[in-house]
């Protein structure tokens, strides 16, 4: 078995990990970066619009937290957004100096290529990894591409990483401390704007490895994405929603219908909007269409990032043409592990930042706060985690569990069906509204999945045992979602209950957590304080 050794390691390569791995490099840890491709592909912030969220140019700290708050719906933790606010601004230097273009406007700092381009997709985040891999190679970062982290065993004598490739095999990354940093789970749903592959790989690890969980009922769904027949799917960017109209195919105007009044609405009232299309489509069985049609070019061109946009949007949908067809599509995992301000988990050497934290967005994320997140926390996880790897001896006294429990017997299909399955179980019964049938039913479906995909013994082709592997992974993450949900009898935020539709501020004004405890799940309620 091939064995790596690092002082910290870093489990993905998109914004939060690589700021992670910059950060601990510079504090003088030897770091390697584990990902299941090369750095920055099949990651979030390479399909990102590109833009950051903060107190900047103009926007006050205290207005920031406030936005922030709102958007939480009463649960994003205090000390969490404080941090936001006090690091953001030095996060986004930190780009601009390491050769990042940008441009900025009051509460955001915006990725910007040199070419924006014409035909092509524009999702700056690319701008953003390019940057950051840079810096991560100028300063000796090692990256290990192509691998499957399956498990992670930390303590106080370092940590062990259990990882598969189809080329090498099975392999273990030794190191005195890791930053989990793998993205969300948006992969897991049938509709959705992720890379394929991201389906919660995190979340199951630090569940396995002990680590806490909380708030993992909180998926948010992004309302406007362009679901026209015949043409490539698209996410607009927030800011068109409030340029244009969002009516059904009856003319009726759908934010005035539902009553929702929070402007930006996409960066604002992402989970209540999501809904509003929810009930329009699949209760009253409109078409919900984003109408185009009446925009001020001039408006249009003043927004610094919808102007590098107007060609793609003009030449491959007609969009001011005709109104588009849009649809919500799964988008942001807002819960994940329990951090403190630093990153640790709790569990010994063992951090997280970027989407695979919790606590931060409460029951529902701002629009431009994900890369905030990242920059921010990743730079506090690599920190914290190079502090405690020092002395550490790069883990080579950890002693390594079983990386899997394989079982006897054939799946009764390939993986690539398996997790067809699964996005349509999630997507059906826990999507944007939901209830106890549902969510029970929901339950038994995602259990037989996740027991086919443990019947490898006698897969052979390294491939497809890979994609079994991240199965697994996902079915773990996806019976967490489910189970949250079905424990959380309220609507609030991004998560929504069609048997409890009201928020419930006497019962559940608080924080759902699970821990792994001597093979069992131990759940508990953490109330938070009237802010």
């Amino acid at each position: 078995m091939k064995t790596h050794h690092a002082d910290v390691w870093i489990i993905g390569s998109g914004a939060a990990g690589l700021t992670a791995a910059i950060a601990a490099r510079e504090a003088g840890a030897e770091v390697g970066v584990v990902g299941k491709s090369t750095p920055g592909r099949g990651t979030s912030t390479t399909m990102a619009v590109g833009i950051f969220s903060g107190p900047w140019e103009g926007l006050s700290a205290n207005e920031y937290k406030e936005l922030s708050l709102a958007a939480g719906r009463g649960l994003s933790q205090p000390e969490l957004l404080e941090v936001m606010c006090s690091d953001a601004a030095d996060r986004f230097q930190d780009l601009i100096d390491w050769g990042l273009n940008s441009k900025s406007d009051p509460g955001h700092f915006m990725a910007q290529p040199d070419d924006p381009g014409t035909d092509r997709a524009p999702m700056w985040g690319r701008e953003i990894v390019r940057t950051q891999v840079a810096k991560a190679e100028e300063l000796g970062v090692r990256f290990v591409n192509g691998c499957l982290v399956r498990r992670i065993d930390s303590g106080p004598d370092g940590v062990c990483l259990s990882a598969f490739s189809a080329e090498d095999g099975w392999q273990e990354l030794r190191g005195g401390a890791v930053v989990l940093a793998a993205g969300g789970a948006g992969g897991l749903y049938l509709h959705h704007d992720n890379p394929q592959r991201m389906t919660g790989d995190g979340y199951a690890l630090a569940y396995q490895a002990g680590a806490a969980l909380q708030d993992m009922e909180f998926v948010q769904f992004y309302p406007l994405a362009i679901a026209e027949p015949k043409l490539p799917p698209f996410v607009v960017e927030p800011d068109v929603a409030d340029l244009g109209l969002i009516i059904n195919d009856a003319g009726e105007d759908v934010l005035e219908k539902h009553g929702i009044t929070q402007r930006p609405v996409a960066h604002h009232a992402r989970d209540t909007l999501s809904q509003a299309l929810f009930h329009e489509i699949a209760i009253e069985g409109n078409e919900v269409l984003l109408d185009l049609t009446g925009v001020n070019r001039e408006d249009w061109r003043a927004n610094p990032v919808l102007a590098t946009k107007e060609t793609y949007f003009e030449r491959r949908y007609q969009a001011f043409e005709r109104p588009l067809r849009i649809s919500p599509v799964a988008h942001f995992a807002v819960g994940g592990a329990s951090i403190d301000v630093d990153g640790a988990t709790g569990q010994a050497g063992f951090y997280a930042a970027g989407e695979a934290a919790g606590g931060l967005h409460g029951a529902n994320r701002m629009g431009g706060n994900a890369l905030t997140e990242c920059v921010v926390f990743g730079h506090r996880a690599g920190r914290a985690a190079a502090a405690w790897a020092e002395g550490r001896d790069q883990g080579r006294a950890v002693v390594a569990g079983e990386a899997v429990a394989a079982e006897a017997g054939e799946p009764r299909a390939d993986a690539d069906q398996l997790k067809q399955e699964l996005r349509q179980a999630m997507w059906h019964h826990g999507g944007i509204r939901r209830d106890a049938a549902g969510l029970a039913e929901g339950l038994v479906l995602v259990r037989e999945i996740s027991a086919q995909a443990h019947r490898i013994r006698g897969v052979n082709d390294p491939a497809m045992a890979e994609k079994f592997l991240e199965l697994q992974l996902a079915g773990s993450t996806a019976e967490l979602i489910l189970e949250a949900a079905s424990r959380r009898q309220e609507s609030r935020g991004a998560h929504a209950r069609s048997d409890f539709p009201e928020t419930d501020d006497a019962n559940w004004r608080g924080h759902l957590q699970v821990v792994r405890e001597n093979g069992e799940d131990r759940w508990s309620f953490k109330e938070v304080a009237a802010l």
